[in-house]
């Protein structure tokens, strides 16, 4: 996975958590499809082999994880 690639999915699972974790909200904040959003979030599954779109404590994890990202780069 390439650093672009990673950056996408960041961006991708910080918007889908800001938007309490619903797919058109998403979408909409990111300007691209449900269905674009979808994959995007299924890629970021396979790369933390956990499921994000079925499992209420994997989100509350990754929130957490994604909340100490940006304390740890400002």
């Amino acid at each position: 996975m390439t650093r672009a690639d990673r950056s996408v999915m960041i961006d991708t699972v910080r918007a889908w958590l800001d938007a309490d974790t619903h797919l058109v909200t998403t979408s909409t904040a990111l300007g691209i499809s449900p269905s674009a959003t979808r994959k995007r979030l299924v890629r970021a599954e396979q790369a933390l082999g956990r499921s994000l779109l079925h499992a209420p404590n994997a989100r509350h994890e990754l929130w957490l994880a994604i909340r100490a990202l940006d304390l740890a780069t400002g």
